[in-house]
């Protein structure tokens, strides 16, 4: 039985994996912080099952174990009996800032936490066949165009969250050839929510932060607005399914191998900007246009999704070439549709009111 690892359980992409790891019949090790009871990472963990359409109130009881631990001392934190039987590890927590101002924490956490965790499992977890990194795709930097699976030498990057990334990844690489426990590196593109079900994390983050905006420049009473994005530009987005579908083929693969891995976990470009923009003014009621901003409330919304504005109008072409043989994926994927990201939309914007959610404990 495979016994795996995970970090960051209570967010939208460790959750959401190990919901479905559970699902498919693994045990877990949810490694957390603050949270002693572990209540906090459980109804996460519940919470993500509901969302993406599974029942894993029987696994959850005989395969999901909690470990609170400080990260500053992770290395105490996790006892040798913890990690005896651990066959994988999903290093999925990370420090998700783009502020330069806390590029030192960000690294600490990124890169710092990222090695010392790897070392220690290396070290004291003798059953563990390989280590999954959960970085990004926008290590690849801002040119654009054909993205291969594969280290980036250089790379030019615009906010710490990709600096970290980057870093972390030659991190690994430079301790797999010191201690040879091998390593996955997987690289989601833009995560946006269940393709089924909308559900995702309403945090604002990524590319619901234009969602956000817009739907904060309808509740301010405004009815128009002119968004200074590219007609054309095509973004990549994966939505949690599909990501989850991915890591989970690649823990469960029969053969794994023993070496370093690069893979991509793109969802494909399908939607272009000019449809996105209408669909994120539709979902809030604003009537929206492409230009450049002539307002002071457009150029107040430019600022709020200023950080996420270079991704918006840059394509890329990831390939999952390597991912799609390694996980036996038999043709390619269909980027999602216009309906299918406007469904997303409405659900984020709580036009579809999801029903409750189940908690295994209320928390005191």
């Amino acid at each position: 039985m495979h016994q795996i690892l995970i970090t960051g359980a209570t967010g939208f992409v460790g959750s959401a994996l190990a919901a479905n790891l559970l699902a498919r019949g693994a045990g877990v090790t949810a490694v957390s912080r603050n949270d002693p009871d572990g209540v906090r990472t459980l109804n996460a963990v519940l919470s993500a099952a509901h969302g993406c359409g599974l029942d894993i109130s029987g696994a959850v009881k005989q395969h999901l174990r909690v470990v609170n631990i400080d990260f500053a001392e992770l290395e105490n934190g996790l006892s040798d009996a913890a990690l005896a039987d651990i066959t994988e590890v999903w290093h999925v927590a990370a420090e998700m800032s783009y502020s330069a101002h806390k590029l030192a924490q960000s690294f600490g956490t990124n890169v710092g936490t990222t090695a010392r965790l790897y070392h220690t499992v290396a070290q004291r977890a003798p059953s563990c066949r390989r280590f999954y990194y959960v970085s990004t795709a926008y290590v690849a930097g801002m040119a654009g165009g054909p993205v291969p699976e594969q280290l980036h030498a250089q790379s030019h990057m615009v906010n710490t969250y990709q600096v970290t990334k980057w870093s972390a990844e030659q991190s690994l690489h430079l301790l797999h050839q010191r201690h040879q426990l091998p390593v996955s590196v997987f690289r989601p593109t833009v995560v946006v929510g269940h393709s089924q079900t909308g559900w995702t994390h309403r945090n604002g983050f990524g590319f619901y932060m234009f969602q956000d905006a817009v739907l904060a420049i309808a509740r301010a009473g405004h009815r128009e607005l002119t968004v200074d994005l590219l007609p054309h530009t095509r973004p990549d987005l994966v939505p949690i399914d599909r990501l989850a579908s991915d890591a989970c083929s690649l823990t469960l693969r029969a053969d794994a191998g023993t070496g370093f891995e690069v893979f991509h976990s793109a969802g494909g470009t399908g939607v272009a900007m000019q449809e996105l923009v209408h669909i994120w003014g539709q979902v809030a009621n604003v009537k929206t246009r492409l230009g450049a901003p002539a307002t002071s409330l457009e150029q107040k919304f430019d600022r709020a999704v200023g950080a996420n504005r270079p991704f918006a109008l840059t394509e890329w072409q990831f390939e999952r070439t390597r991912l799609d043989a390694a996980t036996n994926q038999p043709r390619p994927l269909e980027p999602l549709s216009r309906e299918q990201v406007h469904a997303l939309c409405r659900w984020y914007a709580g036009e579809v009111a999801p029903q409750r959610e189940p908690r295994a404990v209320e928390a005191g």
